[in-house]
């Protein structure tokens, strides 16, 4: 048996509930993941409230975690039982301690990097990368726009510039998160 947290109906946090259930075989292009840390994502809360609902009731929450592989669909090759495993964006169901997820939504987690902060950063690590890689590939001595700068994604992207050897400009609106946001600020190289 393992457990998941679900809800069968829109509300607050009273409304999600433990439930045991029986893990199904994943899919043929599917891995099942252990689940070790979860990734909470504030648009959670919109999926809880209704706000942005589900396709059906009752329904799991989450899309993001990092755990051990415990089995692969038959036509998955690059991803083993036993693997390490970071993945996003999956269907709902990741407050689980196991998951069934497409193996093209996960990633090798590496030992150094814990469960923890896998599924803590993964989300926002890849929206960094699109942001700055694929959106526009953005090249060394270029500068880059930051919009309310006090936040994450200020946090997230400028250790990725600073690699890449570009400048950041940045700006705050009503923003009291920093004592580095006291009016907006130049990064250069940072």
């Amino acid at each position: 048996m393992a457990t998941r947290i679900e809800f069968h109906k829109h509300g607050g946090p009273d409304v999600l509930k433990a439930v045991e259930f029986t893990p199904v075989d994943p899919a043929e292009n599917e891995i099942q993941v252990e689940n070790k840390a979860i990734g909470i994502n504030y648009i959670d809360t919109y999926i809880r409230s209704g706000l942005y609902p589900p396709p059906s009731l009752p329904s799991g929450l989450g899309t993001e975690a990092a755990g051990v592989v415990s089995k692969v669909g038959s036509k998955v090759t690059h991803i083993k039982a036993g693997d390490r495993v970071v993945y996003a964006q999956s269907a709902l169901g990741a407050y689980s301690s196991v998951h069934n997820v497409p193996a093209d939504k996960a990633a090798i987690l590496p030992n150094a990097i814990s469960f923890e902060q896998a599924a803590a950063s993964f989300l926002k690590g890849l929206t960094v990368f699109y942001l700055l890689r694929k959106t526009y590939e953005i090249q060394p001595d270029e500068t880059f726009f930051v919009p309310c700068g006090c936040g994450r994604r200020r946090d997230d992207c400028l250790p990725v510039g600073k690699s890449i050897g570009c400048e950041a400009d940045w700006y705050r609106r009503q923003c009291a998160k920093s004592a580095n946001c006291a009016a907006g600020r130049r990064m250069a190289g940072h």
